[in-house]
């Protein structure tokens, strides 16, 4: 189940008071734009007292579930999902889930992106062969097959090996190839509503 904490919900709803795109956004029930403006304001949020915690990041992680320390990069994406739901009524089709690739297989085939992803959808990376994945809310495509992403427990640049720092320490903006990342793969993009 997908549900936002309240004091979560109240500090991105202050952030984005003043916000003029998020405000129109609620007039017109905008889902993706107002998703973009609220994982916008969560740019700079940052670990504290350890990998995967600090009263923000915890807050995130429970939307989906408790807050054990757990990676929190899908958390942070079904979290802005939360609050565009709780804030306009309009709800999301994809699968309530921390774990990227499960989002990926278990959400409806009609939620994935067909041609070219939208400002809002959700990139899904695939580490290796592994399980393990990573994601983001895709803000627009840039020359050289290069894109904008906002991305949740990541850095702002790449790894040692040219990979995406699916560990990182925050919420970056961040510029990505839309192919591949080190070992990273693009597997697809997801429509959030």
């Amino acid at each position: 189940m997908r549900e936002i904490e309240q004091k979560l919900f109240d500090w991105i709803d202050l952030k984005l008071k003043d916000n003029g795109l998020a405000q129109h956004a609620i007039v017109i029930k905008d889902e993706r734009l107002l998703m973009i403006e609220a994982a916008k304001v969560c740019v700079g949020i940052r670990e504290s007292g350890g990998n995967n915690h600090g009263p923000m990041v915890e807050l995130i992680q429970k939307t989906i579930g408790g807050a054990n320390g757990e990676s929190w990069c899908m958390a942070f994406i079904q979290s802005m999902i939360a609050y565009v739901e709780k804030k306009i009524g309009i709800y999301s089709r994809l699968y309530p889930t921390e774990h990227c690739l499960t989002c990926w297989a278990k959400s409806p085939e009609a939620s994935r992106v067909k041609y070219f992803p939208l400002p809002g959808a959700i990139v899904i990376w695939q580490h290796g062969d592994s399980t393990n994945g990573h994601t983001g809310i895709f803000l627009e495509a840039q020359s050289n097959d290069q894109m904008l992403v906002i991305e949740g427990n990541t850095n702002s640049g790449l790894n040692k090996t040219g990979a995406i720092e699916r560990d990182g320490g925050g919420i970056y903006l961040t510029k990505r190839s839309m192919k591949r990342n080190g070992d990273m793969t693009v597997k697809g993009f997801l429509k959030p509503f």
